[in-house]
């Protein structure tokens, strides 16, 4: 149990047992009445507490001392109470028993209408970029006070357990049922309102309804790809690299998500971007047109959708990278698995995973035309001028990834390389430094997290011309401005490979390094980085002068991204184009066949 329940919990037993006290001595002393009112009035302060502390009242739920169990052991003690204090006055214990009862039965009743409305009226299915017709869905009536039902409740106990010992000191029977009438309808005014929303929200469509008219939509929309997107944590960026691809293609494409806060982060204006976070409502969702899912990420949930028959299940990724992520057995599950070029097939075959070679295709890297391809440095139009840096300044971008899912797949530099990383560069002197973390850092360590903090402020006390990227600026936006790249083995030193220009490939191992290029092909035209760091000197160095990686760095563009094509879209497009064409036509077969056979 969670240690912030135990105050709750106390305060709640303390006047449990107060209650308990006031019945044990009702009969024999005058105190009895006054500690009833006590124990009623520490009801209301707990009920309070949990008002605002809705994780405590969820974890006193799971431990069996709910909302309905916390009344009804206080509604027993009044009634108890008062059947031994009020048993020669058999009248007066009718009117407390009795509204004892009916507001017990009035919030029975609350609760199975509040709890059908929250069911009828829960968001299961949204959208941005889609107009749903006939999908309107009302605000709750009256929130605050429906959410503070026990609190209101509580209070109604206070004003029976007032009344029960009034009666008994003497109160008058106008006290008596004046009180009994105000609890009543106090509950009653509750239970009117629920009434009230439950009428409202029967008028609008369910959920499940309201899933089948976005499916509807996306029908009349002819939707025909769909970017299925789920993570368990909150990353935008492995959905937004696509975001500026599909929303080129000439086909009707509808974008997935599975949790809302990643929904929230898919970057697009055109495209439409619903989300499904219920299992069940994914084939009321996805329409018939659909022919093509494409899959950036792998996860459990991707399941939820490859299930369903007649769609062309393809996965994307994210990037191209050597990262034992890459190339996994899970991506046999998939019909098609799109890769850049001819390094990520043979990464396939080396590891032996089980994925079939007609199963891999070959589409380039289609996101890069982002890219400027340069031999010599030109300057970039939309670049801030710093008049405090010369002419022939370098620019190094340093771009590490962020720590590895498993102890295998660890190759950021942060830990091991990236202070003398900064520190060198920063002290060079006709140097600016550019650093962009992976914005994911210290999801899974937290010591990556907090170090990427230290050099973030390492740079920032740096001053101009140096400079932090901020989130908001993209990758490829970072890469045109940059004469040369310091990164991890991630898919961003093979998308730099794109723009032509110099890189640099750390290897946190301090391994050998033609044992490193032979492990990871995307380095082979990079200077490898091994030891502390501080050898980024001489490759900078090296990248403004000789340059002698250049040639080989020519050779594993082509080997990691495929030739060249004037529009790196096209070729993705006519991949989609082949896909499409390829599920109808086995549609189209499968039909034969059922008519052939006398089938329905």
């Amino acid at each position: 149990m969670r240690r912030d329940v135990l105050p709750v919990l106390g305060v709640t037993g303390v006047g449990l047992a107060l209650g308990l006290l006031a019945v044990l001595l009702s009969g024999t002393t005058s105190v009895a009445g006054p500690l009833l009112a006590l124990a009623a009035l520490i009801a209301v302060l707990a009920e309070v507490l949990l008002e605002r502390s809705p994780r405590v009242a969820r974890s006193l739920e799971s431990a069996q001392v709910g909302a309905t169990v916390r009344a009804g052991a206080r509604d027993a003690l009044l009634v108890g109470f008062a059947a031994s204090w009020l048993r020669d006055d058999r009248s007066a214990f009718l009117v407390v028993a009795g509204a004892v009862g009916l507001v017990w039965l009035l919030r029975g009743g609350t609760e199975v209408l509040r709890h059908d409305t929250v069911l009828r009226r829960e968001v299961r299915v949204s959208w941005r970029n889609l107009d749903v017709p006939a999908a309107g869905v009302s605000r709750p009536l009256a929130p605050r006070l429906l959410a503070r039902r026990d609190v209101a409740l509580s209070v109604v106990l206070l004003v029976l357990s007032v009344i029960a010992a009034a009666r008994e000191l003497g109160a008058p029977d106008a006290v008596l049922w004046t009180g009994a009438a105000v609890a009543v309808a106090v509950a009653a005014g509750l239970a009117a309102l629920a009434a009230l929303d439950a009428l409202r929200v029967r008028r609008e469509p369910g959920p499940e309804r309201l899933a089948s008219l976005v499916g509807e939509r996306l029908a009349a929309l002819e939707a025909e790809v769909v970017l299925y997107y789920s993570r368990p944590e909150a990353i935008g960026y492995i959905a937004n690299v696509w975001m500026p691809v599909l929303e080129q293609l000439d086909r009707s494409v509808v974008v997935i998500a599975r949790e809302q806060y990643n929904a929230d982060l898919v970057e697009t204006s055109t495209i439409p971007v619903v989300c499904v976070t219920n299992a069940t409502d994914i084939e009321r969702v996805v329409p018939p047109s659909v022919r093509l899912a494409m899959y950036p990420s792998n996860v459990a949930k991707n399941n939820h959708l490859i299930r369903m028959p007649g769609i062309v299940d393809v996965f994307i990724g994210h990037g191209d990278s050597d990262k034992g992520g890459s190339a996994t057995t899970l991506t046999r599950i998939f019909d098609e698995a799109w890769v850049s070029g001819p390094a990520a097939r043979e990464r396939y075959h080396v590891e032996q995973v089980g994925v079939r070679d007609d199963q891999i295709r070959e589409i380039g890297r289609p996101q890069l035309a982002e890219i400027e391809r340069v031999v010599a440095r030109e300057a970039v139009a939309d670049e801030p001028v710093l008049e405090d840096v010369p002419d022939d300044v370098t620019t190094v971008l340093y771009a590490p990834t962020r720590e590895g899912f498993f102890a295998t797949w660890q190759y950021s530099s942060i830990l091991a390389q990236g202070a003398t990383i900064l520190e060198s560069l920063l002290a060079m002197p006709r140097v600016r430094v550019l650093f962009k973390p992976h914005p994911g850092t210290g999801t899974d360590d937290p010591a990556f997290g907090a170090e990427v903090e230290r050099l973030l402020a390492l740079v920032r006390a740096a001053g101009e011309p140096h400079e932090v990227v901020e989130s908001t600026e993209g990758l490829y936006t970072a890469f045109n401005r940059a004469d040369v790249l310091v990164s991890d083995i991630s898919s961003v030193i093979t998308d730099f490979l794109a723009s032509g220009k110099p890189y640099v490939v750390t290897d946190p191992s301090d391994g050998d390094v033609d044992e490193f290029r032979a492990a990871f092909p995307s380095a082979a035209g990079a200077w490898v980085l091994a030891g502390d760091g501080s050898g980024v000197v001489e490759a900078v160095e090296d990248a403004r002068g000789p340059d002698r990686h250049a040639s080989e760095r020519a050779r594993t563009a082509v080997h990691l991204l495929g030739e060249s094509t004037a529009d790196p879209v096209a070729r993705f497009d006519a991949a989609i184009d082949e896909a499409v064409v390829a599920v109808a036509e086995r549609q189209r077969l499968t039909s034969e066949e059922a008519s052939a056979a006398g089938r329905p």
